[in-house]
């Protein structure tokens, strides 16, 4: 704490931080001389104390190894804030005695609470309850701490502490195996989700093709209908099995037996084209 002291000898004054909590005593007198937060006085140190606390809020970090009702086990991990209350209270019954950390010892005890307390809940219930649903080891905790810290019903058997937030941050199960046979059954189930959606693709684009390749047939089979109309009507000459060739100048028919030089205009009547 930055807590400065002035003066010299008996004439010394202390100055106290506006965010710390301070009381003064003197000898031969029951009650302090001075209680709150940030106050400075003058002090005699052959006849005074003095104690200061930081009033800021303070958190705790917890990591407690629990058994769940399936005998597995189960870190959880969350954290508590607290703060001063009622100074007056919380001198009288916590240690702060400690000049390098006043709150350390007053933490230590507040975790070995919170971690009994969570250890307690997670007791009676399944691995699954404690993977899914923190709420219920939240309000166990901040029940427990209340009750310690605040007193129950305001009453004066309190510490002088507020709890000021309760959190659950993550619970993890010990074995890896456990971990792994409780996350098979939803990764097999997303599996399966994922293989059908693949099937249902495959499928819709197989029907695509197999649409646009039956499309591409008919406009085939359309485009050459529409070729065969548009054909001279010469292409379809043909008498008794013989089509018209040419021989120089003239039209000849194939095995009529008009000889080469026959024209379309000699030939026998049977062999005019019809």
């Amino acid at each position: 704490m930055d807590v400065r002291i002035t003066g010299f000898w008996r004439w010394k004054n202390v100055l106290v931080p506006p965010n710390a909590f301070v009381v003064h005593t003197r000898r031969g007198r029951e009650k302090p001389l001075h209680v709150g937060l940030g106050v400075s006085f003058r002090f005699n140190p052959s006849t005074d104390s003095f104690l200061v606390v930081p009033g800021a809020t303070q958190t705790i970090l917890i990591n407690a190894y629990c058994v769940c009702r399936e005998l597995q086990g189960v870190l959880v991990q969350g954290y508590v804030q607290w703060i001063i209350q009622t100074f007056p209270v919380a001198y009288r019954k916590l240690d702060f005695s400690d000049p390098q950390g006043p709150m350390r010892l007053v933490n230590l005890q507040l975790r070995e609470q919170a971690e009994a307390a969570i250890k307690d809940k997670v007791a009676t219930m399944g691995v699954r309850d404690v993977l899914s649903d923190k709420q219920p080891i939240i309000e166990e905790l901040t029940a427990r701490l209340r009750a310690v810290a605040e007193g129950e019903d305001d009453s004066d058997q309190g510490l002088g502490l507020r709890i000021v937030t309760v959190q659950i941050k993550e619970a993890v199960v010990s074995s890896s195996r456990l971990w792994e046979n409780l996350q098979k059954p939803y990764r097999a189930e997303q599996g399966q989700l994922a293989r059908l959606a693949e099937l249902q693709s495959e499928e819709a684009i197989t029907q695509r093709e197999m649409a646009a390749e039956r499309l591409k047939e008919t406009q085939r089979l359309e485009n050459e209908r529409e070729l065969a109309g548009l054909r001279p009507a010469s292409w379809s000459w043909r008498v008794r099995g013989r089509w018209p060739t040419m021989s120089g100048h003239c039209w000849t028919w194939s095995g009529c037996g008009c000889g080469p030089t026959s024209t379309t205009s000699s030939l026998r009547p049977a062999c005019r084209p019809s």
